[in-house]
């Protein structure tokens, strides 16, 4: 039984993928396994007798008749080495060196793990980054130079257009020379998200932190996307939250970036109706905030097997809108990742034929020792405009209102919105929803959300939903004021 086991013993060791070495106190070899002979190219016979030191060189040490780690190796558990074959070649090794006493006697194991694959792995990945490296500077220095190339005759043309425009009076080769505008606009949006992406593939996009107001940045949007819409005959509509610190710390400039990317593709998709922008603050600790972005539009809307293509590169909802609309498909793509690197995450909801929904968050700092910025007049103001047809005494209401909860306010506007769904007059009753929004301001979130939901289902003019959310509104704010009922 005993030498049967002794045979199992060295059988294992024989088809061991690791290289065995066992020899004694002066480093005589007395016994290797068949791995190392075939990685050698030695007999067992020429290597038993040999001293370890010709095999693994530079590793021992003899003292005092005694083999010992040299002082570089004492105390490494794993030592990376070459073992030499039989022709004077060498191959990379990990080894490990192991003694015990058996029967008195000191023996010494060597195990050798063959590590060419390896090392010629790490060569190739070393080479290949470096190949990637070479081949995206080679790229970025091509996009730029192309970019470049674009730019130059696309703002001749738009200079010169510019120019006939001054001078022309025929209004049917002024809506020419609008057009070719409108084109030039849309090339140099094509260029910059071309070198917006190739920033962001080479990791060289940046946020850039600095303080601003939150209030003067909105305000700026108001115009810039008022404008906007207005040439393509649509309603826009800006709502934020009051609890909004004004002075925060961020990157305006991105944030810019990714509201003109949502709401420019809003109104590429909306040919009749509105795009809406609504801003509310999610959590506030210590000194960040988190803001809650949505961009709505009645626009052609989604499917839901749309929305994973959505914000992939050089990818849109359906091919055929590349045809009818343009667009590279890089302007959401850039987006997320912009508002990935401001801490956030975006979304998409939609309908087909029924317009979408945008949303998206980003964390940004507050400036310590700031009050509300609801207390500045001039922004309190600014807060409750909008840019439906209201009449003055509407506007007035809002203003002196404010966030205070007024039942008889909320009766007399709740009974107007019915009498205009009834009527199925809904630019009224869109109208009276907005003023109900600004009323409750001050009441809970799930009132808030259910207020906005029932404006965006009044401007879709979706009947059902919109008295379904009119009846919630209703029962959440019976709950919340005690004297509240309709």
């Amino acid at each position: 039984m005993a030498g049967n086991r002794g045979e199992l013993f060295y059988f294992i060791l024989n088809h061991s993928q690791e290289c065995m070495i066992k020899y004694d106190s002066r480093g005589c070899i007395d016994y290797c396994n068949d791995r190392l002979l075939g990685l050698t190219g030695y007999t067992a016979g020429e290597l038993i007798g040999a001293y370890i030191g010709e095999l693994i060189q530079n590793v021992f040490v003899i003292v005092d008749d005694h083999i010992e780690l040299a002082d570089a190796y004492k105390g490494t558990e794993v030592i990376e080495t070459v073992l030499y074959r039989k022709n004077k070649t060498c191959f990379p090794v990990e080894i490990k060196i192991m003694s015990c006493v058996f029967d008195g006697v000191e023996v010494f194991i060597c195990t050798a793990v063959d590590m060419t694959r390896y090392k010629e792995s790490i060569q190739k990945v070393e080479e290949t980054t470096i190949q990637m490296q070479e081949s995206m500077k080679a790229r970025d220095a091509f996009v730029a130079n192309v970019t470049h190339e674009l730019r130059t005759p696309v703002n001749g043309i738009k200079g010169h257009a510019e120019i006939l425009m001054e001078q022309e009076q025929d209004l049917q080769r002024i809506n020419y020379l609008k057009m070719i505008l409108d084109c030039c606009a849309t090339m140099e949006g094509i260029i910059n998200n071309i070198l917006d992406f190739s920033k962001l593939e080479a990791g060289k996009f940046q946020i850039d932190e600095k303080p601003f107001s939150f209030y003067e940045f909105v305000s700026k949007m108001e115009k810039m996307f008022s404008m906007l819409t207005m040439r393509k005959g649509l309603r826009f509509t800006l709502n934020v939250a009051q609890e909004i610190p004004d002075q925060v710390i961020g990157d305006e400039l991105r944030l810019t970036q990714i509201l003109n990317n949502l709401v420019s593709n809003a109104v590429k998709f909306t040919e009749q109706g509105y795009v809406g922008v609504e801003v509310s603050l999610n959590t506030r600790i210590n000194d960040e905030v988190e803001l809650f972005f949505m961009v709505v539009d009645t626009g052609i809307g989604l499917s839901p097997e749309d929305k994973d293509k959505l914000f992939k590169s050089f990818s849109q909802a359906d091919a055929s809108i590349t045809r009818k609309f343009g667009g590279t498909g890089l302007g959401l793509a850039i987006t997320k990742e912009l508002v990935t690197m401001m801490h956030g995450k975006v979304w998409a909801e939609g309908e087909k034929g029924k317009g979408s929904t945008f949303s998206f968050t980003v964390r940004l700092k507050v400036e310590q020792n700031q009050e509300s910025a609801v207390q500045e007049p001039s922004i309190r103001k600014w807060k409750y405009s909008n840019n439906f047809n209201k009449i003055a005494g509407e506007q007035d209401l809002m203003y002196e209102l404010g966030s205070d909860i007024n039942i008889r306010e909320l009766r007399k506007y709740f009974e107007k919105l019915n009498i205009s769904m009834d009527m199925e007059n809904w630019q009224k009753a869109e109208s009276f929803a907005t003023t109900l929004k600004q009323l409750v301001s001050k009441g809970s979130k799930d009132l808030q959300r259910l207020t906005f939901r029932m404006e965006m289902s009044i401007r879709k003019s979706d009947c059902d939903k919109a008295r379904e959310y009119a009846q919630k509104v209703k029962e959440q704010l019976m709950l919340e004021i005690e004297d509240f009922d309709i």
